[in-house]
């Protein structure tokens, strides 16, 4: 099942979406004209234990605005 979601705790999804890392070293802008889509749960420590939701987006749409020396593979 394919949802859009458009709003998440009060916070507007915009079409080019700004977001951070936990700590906030690393700062990103999303594409996201139909909003977030395709959630599933990130199984990860820190968002399981928020029951944080997970969402997709293509490579070519995301920039890495800030922090891109702290980004490794995981």
């Amino acid at each position: 099942m394919s949802v859009n979601i458009k709003e998440v705790d009060g916070v507007k999804i915009q079409l080019k979406h700004r977001a951070s890392c936990h700590c906030g070293s690393v700062e990103i802008e999303l594409d996201l004209p139909e909003g977030l889509i395709d959630l599933r749960r990130c199984d990860c420590s820190m968002c399981r234990r928020r029951g944080a939701v997970a969402a997709s987006v293509s490579l070519n749409g995301i920039k890495i605005l800030k922090g891109e020396q702290h980004l490794k593979l995981y």
